[in-house]
């Protein structure tokens, strides 16, 4: 995984010089969760993400299309909700639902066919640097990055649709996370928790 990564970043660079670069800026909702043996019990809860992009054409040329690739860059919130059990008056226990928000810097590098209806598919390898990541319940706010790795490698799929001459798009996406999200904690292995998101967005290419 880290290999392809590394690799599509270096064609990536080999080709800026070459090649006549778009770019433009993107944003959208996400659906996101968090999956795995050592995850039961979680819901998705809603975010977003922001960032810019940037069109490199490549010189292979399919008879019904054409390819390129799309770097970009963006801030995403992401996490999961889950039941928590608390201590309420006296020996009641009380249910209350907690957040765990993870706002990540991600770099995703796809490879995108293009159709000249306007139709196109994309796929590539992400990789997410963990920003910050805090627990919420109750009112209450408690930091937890110490308890997530910094990176998430994950592959990413999605589909979308450019109008305008393609300066105006719609894409669809599923982000699904090859990384344990948590740390190894007294020599423990990191539970097999991995994040998964659904993005829905818009871009405009300058």
């Amino acid at each position: 995984m880290k290999k392809t990564l590394l690799l599509a970043i270096g064609i990536t660079l080999a080709t800026l010089s070459q090649a006549q670069v778009s770019f433009g800026v993107k944003g959208g909702l996400n659906l996101s969760g968090v999956q795995g043996k050592d995850a039961p019990g979680t819901s998705a809860m809603v975010g977003f993400h922001a960032g810019v992009q940037a069109g490199i054409p490549l010189k292979a040329k399919l008879p019904n299309g054409d390819l390129s690739l799309q770097p970009e860059l963006f801030f995403s919130t992401e996490g999961a909700k889950m039941k928590v059990e608390g201590q309420g008056d006296g020996d009641q226990i009380i249910e209350t639902t907690a957040k765990a928000h993870l706002n990540y810097i991600d770099l995703p590098v796809l490879l995108q066919y293009q159709h000249p209806s306007g139709f196109f598919v994309q796929s590539g390898p992400q990789l997410g640097y963990l920003l910050s990541a805090k627990l919420r319940a109750a009112g209450e706010s408690t930091d937890i990055k110490d308890e997530f790795k910094k990176t998430n490698l994950s592959w990413v799929i999605g589909v979308g649709y450019a109008i305008a001459e393609g300066k105006i798009g719609f894409n669809l996406r599923y982000n699904f996370g090859f990384s344990k999200l948590g740390k190894a904690v007294d020599g423990e292995p990191a539970g097999k928790a991995y994040g998964r998101t659904l993005q829905a967005g818009a871009f405009y290419r300058l």
